[in-house]
């Protein structure tokens, strides 16, 4: 699913059907779409942080993506990440990966900047700058929130279709 403007997606939310006394399940159909348009809207009002683009541990600090010398164990490191010291930092990095809400992105040691190469565009997730690159140079502005997202139909990962309560 790509990220939308609230109103495409309380629109997409069908009626389920007309009022008919015989359907018992009716009501609840459409309490369960009034929790998903609640759920959505509260998606779309947080406030952006480094980890819903690229994983981080508990504190917010960014994780490096685990480092590979090879693709087998036949060079003796096993097939174990080389820039890791112990299970439980790959265990972190994996959890902290699955908590990413958006796909595409990458940090490239800049801080707070994220990229999405494929759609030209850098956010920084400390000051709320956001830079587009296009054929005619680099435009700037300023996102805060989810929401000021939504024009560039960001790709959501599951974790974040979990969030909002959408089944992949």
């Amino acid at each position: 699913m790509k990220l939308t403007p609230l109103s495409d997606f309380v629109l997409e939310q069908k009626e389920t059907s007309t009022i008919d006394t015989a359907q018992i399940d009716w009501y609840d159909k459409e309490i369960s779409k009034l929790d998903l348009i609640r759920s959505y809207t509260k998606f779309l009002k947080q406030p952006l942080t480094l980890g819903m683009f690229v994983p981080v541990n508990k504190d917010g600090v960014l994780l490096k993506p685990l480092q590979f010398c090879c693709s087998s164990s036949d060079c003796g490191c096993m097939g174990m990440p080389v820039n890791v010291s112990c299970q439980e930092e790959i265990d972190e990095y994996y959890e902290a990966k699955e908590k990413v809400l958006f796909e595409g992105w990458t940090h490239e040691d800049r801080y707070g900047w994220v990229q999405h190469h494929e759609l030209g565009l850098e956010i920084n997730t400390e000051t709320g700058t956001l830079a587009i690159f296009h054929e005619n140079g680099i435009g700037y502005g300023y996102v805060k929130k989810v929401e000021d997202l939504v024009s560039y139909a960001l790709t959501l990962t599951p974790s974040a279709l979990e969030v909002i309560g959408m089944k992949e």
